[in-house]
């Protein structure tokens, strides 16, 4: 119960940046924000923690690549399709291929009700694909782009939860991972877009300060949940953000709320269900 609660924190933190991120009209400088604020916890940490054993370093490189092309592939989703549409179609694929890796490479033993649980959360992701969800269709040249999407986060989530495994420290995992990929975008934003990057932080700097409180919060709490039980069902359980982002786009973007979006979140709360009980 403790890993699911803190999953469950983690979902609500994950789609409050995603929504944030996708409010403002300049998400590579948000990102960049984002980042910063990451940056400066990892160094202010790097101190307290312990140098991770040679053979973590490949999982950590590993993962902090997945994230860096999700971050990157993730502004340019949402340049063109709705929250409601391109976050459930992104992250409906993660649990699959998390699943898939978990139980060739891993060899967790799930139960059949949370395999069927599991498998519930991305055919629910199907529905969006009908008639755009209920809103403007994703254009077909994007779905690529949100599969890849979806690929990176099931990437990284496996990577983060085997390494665990091996180096069952959390928080330091986490510093350093923090340390090895939040530094290029805003990097980025200083040599691309100097005076527009001092700017926005400037005016804006507690939007930034936010997004970058719920990304290391939920990362650390999702983290700290997989060390917990099991890897494959946590990054399903993670999936409730679905609902919420599509209420949060609906509630502050007015993205239209048609009966697909409806179907989706219904078949994550019952695959959620199914899994827990």
């Amino acid at each position: 119960m403790l890993a699911t609660v803190l999953v469950l924190v983690a979902a609500l933190l994950h789609a409050a940046w995603n929504t944030l991120i996708k409010f403002s009209g300049e998400r590579l400088l948000v990102v960049a924000c984002m980042d910063t604020v990451a940056l400066l916890f990892g160094a202010l940490a790097v101190g307290f923690v312990e140098w991770p054993p040679l053979e973590i370093w490949p999982w950590i490189l590993a993962s902090a690549a997945f994230e860096l092309l999700y971050r990157y592939l993730l502004i340019q989703a949402y340049r063109v399709g709705d929250l409601g549409l391109v976050y459930p179609l992104m992250r409906g694929l993660s649990p699959l291929v998390v699943l898939a890796l978990t139980l060739v490479f891993a060899g967790e033993v799930l139960t059949m009700q949370q395999i069927i649980g599991i498998l519930l959360i991305p055919f629910g992701m199907l529905c969006l694909l009908w008639q755009g969800g209920g809103g403007d269709r994703l254009p077909w040249s994007m779905l690529p782009v949100v599969a890849l999407i979806g690929l990176c986060i099931g990437g990284y989530t496996f990577i983060d939860g085997q390494a665990l495994r091996r180096w069952a420290y959390p928080l330091d995992y986490l510093v350093w991972i923090t340390l090895l990929s939040a530094w290029p975008f805003p990097l980025l934003a200083l040599v691309g877009k100097r005076q527009a990057f001092m700017l926005f932080w400037r005016e804006q700097w507690r939007l930034g300060m936010a997004v970058g409180f719920c990304v290391l919060f939920s990362y650390a709490l999702v983290l700290w949940a997989m060390q917990l039980g099991s890897i494959a069902e946590a990054a399903a359980l993670r999936e409730i953000s679905v609902i919420l982002v599509v209420l949060f786009g609906m509630r502050y973007l007015k993205e239209p709320f048609g009966r697909p979006r409806l179907l989706a979140c219904g078949l994550v709360l019952v695959g959620m269900l199914v899994m827990k009980f």
